[in-house]
């Protein structure tokens, strides 16, 4: 069985050994791939200081899966 990891951006799971890991705020996240990872990036830099995950967002929003 293949140890899957779920994206702090898009929420897609993801193969653990593939994984990108980057800390922001002292805070590690997961990225599935380097867009999600440069996605969330832009957003830190376009006075989004700190985006909050898709996933997140969506169920604060009350969006549910």
């Amino acid at each position: 069985m293949v140890d899957t990891i779920k994206c702090d951006h898009c929420g897609a799971e993801a193969n653990a050994k593939y994984v990108i890991t980057k800390e922001f705020d002292g805070k590690t996240l997961n990225f599935c791939c380097r867009g999600c990872l440069q996605v969330y990036e832009m957003m830190r830099e376009e006075s989004l200081s700190n985006p909050p995950p898709v996933n997140q967002g969506d169920k604060e929003n009350g969006i549910q899966d």
